[in-house]
């Protein structure tokens, strides 16, 4: 059976396609889409490759069994807000049939009173998206935060533009917020064997997101003062961030293997997931395959989230623009975290060659200074992109065929 994940050249964001099932006619997800710009230079053209192997398709259509945006940071839903415009653009029948989407707008998160944080603060996040900077009056503190909240406006027009195309919006939660529920675990079937568990955002955060910005607006009163609004996105963003699903399909020994696929989510979130979901044996998991969150950033994680969650592969999506990620610090700590225990292949979505900078200007150097240590050392091994590949993939079942 295959079981692909297949990263593309995303720019600083995240466009991922999970392919699964039957070797000859492969299952698709799509994960994220990228920044602007990267569903019709990179997304897009895949998926049309994808439609030459007419055994894929259903009555002319590509079918996509699942279209997830982890979260509203333009990094990650630009690219699916572009794909669901152009497919409304597209007379007769659409190349792509999508059957499911999930997506956790703002105000799924935060209800209609979201709309009320999200308008204080839009004057200062405007140009964020389109200059990636913070205005220097702007009262946030994080640029992550200022992205997340001048994307509310894509969640929601994501939202309308799926209403329009008749998709079902997180079907499989009753209509309702993809989430881990209080209690258990909840384990979606989606096609082939292959299941997917949400780990997060977890149901007891987000209540308690709610419950604490509804005492923040009866603080403030009717005037949402700005620098209260900003206070409350800079420690929440990282609650309101990400859809954390582990993907899992069994091999041809019967073992499951499984992808911890983590958006921008922080790692304690991440393991609180796990914990919460009973996937931790003796204090750690351990799972075939870890996408990064937030690009290998250096703010998300710590050595010790290295040292508790381990993989055989671990995948970066970044060109290093805009945020200089992969951090030199998230690379050591994986090293570190690692020693001693077995090989590992690290992938990143760009040769190095490749790589910019907004301050690091080091980085090119720095990423292959990691390379040539894992050389020396043979304890991991670094794979980029091919300069001329559209993605990079990794296969934990037969290998992936066009």
């Amino acid at each position: 059976m295959i079981f692909t994940l297949e990263a593309l050249k995303a720019a600083y964001g995240d466009a991922l396609l999970l392919h699964f099932g039957d070797p000859g006619a492969p299952q698709l997800a799509v994960i994220d889409g990228g920044p602007r710009g990267v569903y019709n230079s990179v997304l897009k053209p895949r998926l049309n490759t994808l439609m030459k192997n007419k055994q894929r398709l259903s009555d002319g259509q590509l079918p996509i069994r699942l279209l997830m945006v982890s979260h509203i940071d333009d990094d990650h839903v630009n690219g699916v807000l572009a794909m669901a415009n152009d497919l409304a653009d597209t007379p007769g029948k659409r190349p792509y049939q999508i059957e499911s989407l999930w997506h956790n707008s703002f105000d799924d998160i935060l209800g209609n009173k979201g709309q009320e944080l999200a308008a204080s603060l839009a004057p200062f996040v405007a140009p964020v998206l389109t200059t990636g900077t913070m205005p220097a009056q702007a009262p946030l503190k994080t640029l992550h935060a200022a992205l997340v909240m001048a994307s509310v406006k894509q969640g929601r027009d994501l939202g309308d533009a799926a209403k329009l195309l008749g998709w079902d919006i997180n079907k499989e939660f009753g209509g309702k917020l993809v989430h881990l529920p209080k209690a258990g675990v909840r384990t979606i079937p989606v096609a082939d064997g292959m299941t997917l568990t949400p780990l997060g955002p977890r149901e007891t955060n987000v209540e308690a997101l709610n419950t604490q910005w509804d005492k923040e607006i009866q603080q403030m009163g009717v005037t949402i003062d700005p620098a209260r609004a900003a206070e409350y996105a800079d420690q929440s963003v990282f609650n309101l961030s990400s859809i954390i699903v582990l993907a899992e399909m069994a091999g041809k020994d019967g073992k499951p293997r499984r992808m911890l696929l983590t958006g921008d989510a922080r790692g304690d979130h991440i393991i609180d997931g796990l914990k919460a979901a009973g996937l931790m044996e003796h204090g750690k998991c351990h799972v075939d395959l870890l996408k990064l969150p937030h690009h290998g950033s250096d703010r998300n994680v710590e050595q010790a989230f290295f040292e508790t969650v381990t993989a055989d592969h671990y995948v970066i999506s970044s060109n290093g623009d805009k945020f200089d990620n992969p951090d030199q610090d998230t690379l050591t700590w994986i090293a570190a975290a690692r020693a001693g225990t077995g090989h590992f292949t690290l992938y990143l979505t760009y040769p190095v060659a490749e790589f910019k900078f907004k301050k690091r200007k080091d980085i090119q150097k720095e990423i292959q200074a990691f390379i040539d240590a894992g050389k020396k050392s043979a304890a991991y091994t670094v794979v980029c992109r091919a300069p001329e590949a559209p993605s990079i993939r990794i296969d934990l079942g037969e290998p992936l065929k066009e």
